[in-house]
């Protein structure tokens, strides 16, 4: 078999959402990470908690195209919970989206699609406590204080 149900045996379905019945004409893992790492360069990559699936990939995109929700302090401001906080996907899309995920495996399109609509009822505060840098109102208060 040429596909990654060769070179790996443990899906990881809980997580994954994949079975052995997926791979059955799956493209070969290594031709899969080429196809991938293409795709996103230089690209936004929205998505949560991405450490562990950039690892996977040898992948390290610049990180302002990074958009990772489980360290966005303003979804987190939104949900009610403490900004020391990490909550899981299924824990913000219920707080702030109403909406029950990840009922029996998680399933990628589903995980991707709540990282979206997480990122787009904050993205007009995406970075204001991710990198106080990146806000105008530092450098307003920074030169204000200078003069």
């Amino acid at each position: 078999s040429s596909g990654i149900n060769a070179e790996y045996g443990d899906h990881r379905t809980k997580w994954s959402g994949i079975r052995r019945k997926h791979l059955s004409n799956a493209t070969p893992f290594s031709e899969a990470i080429k196809q991938i790492r293409k795709l996103l360069s230089g690209k936004y990559i929205i998505g949560h908690d991405l450490q562990n699936d950039l690892s996977v990939l040898n992948f390290k995109p610049h990180p302002c195209l990074l958009l990772d929700t489980s360290k966005c302090c303003a979804l987190r401001h939104l949900a009610g919970l403490p900004e020391s906080q990490k909550p899981s996907l299924k824990k913000l899309t219920g707080l702030i989206l109403g909406q029950d995920i990840q009922k029996a495996s998680h399933c990628s399109v589903e995980d991707a699609r709540a990282a979206l609509m997480l990122y787009k009822a904050v993205k007009d505060n995406w970075h204001s406590k991710i990198n106080p840098y990146l806000n105008d109102s530092y450098w307003n208060v920074a030169t204000a204080s200078k003069h």
